[in-house]
């Protein structure tokens, strides 16, 4: 009886012990403003995007892959979307690029306005989620970029 006892506390034991060193996700470290601008800067080819749109607490989700031609490019004060179209010339979006958040920064064109936050940081990936409004008052649009070097 005794050994059945200590054989079930020995077992319970190494379980606990196996459970306590399971994985955890790591909480990423909030970045300075410098840091944020030094991890961004640079070319990043985009992986994919998702694309939700929300009214009223009803969510719609879109999503595109990028194509090998397709990449934000970050730098001081300005930023650069280029994003292949079949058959068009190759266009980018141009952006005003602001590094003063920490953990995020802000991209502006003509009236639009976007804070960018970094959902995950590694030296070959690049997470960005940002939302916004649009001109329906009810509408929240959140878009998450998955980049890679």
């Amino acid at each position: 009886m005794i050994k059945h006892s200590i054989r079930t506390l020995l077992g319970l034991g190494v379980l606990l012990s196996c459970l306590s060193c399971e994985d955890k996700e790591a909480a990423m470290p909030t970045l300075s403003a410098e840091q944020t601008r030094n991890v961004v800067l640079g070319k990043w080819k985009i992986q994919k995007v998702n694309y939700q749109i929300c009214r009223q607490g009803n969510c719609n989700t879109s999503g595109y892959t990028g194509s090998t031609q397709d990449y934000f490019e970050f730098r001081t004060d300005s930023a650069f979307l280029y994003r292949s179209t079949p058959g068009a010339v190759k266009q980018p979006e141009k952006f005003k690029a602001a590094y003063t958040k920490p953990g995020a920064f802000v991209l502006t064109h003509l009236f639009w306005s976007a804070t960018y936050n970094i959902k995950e940081s590694r030296q070959d990936k690049l997470v960005l989620e940002c939302s916004f409004a649009g001109a329906d008052p009810y509408a929240i649009f959140t878009d998450t970029y998955y980049l890679y070097r």
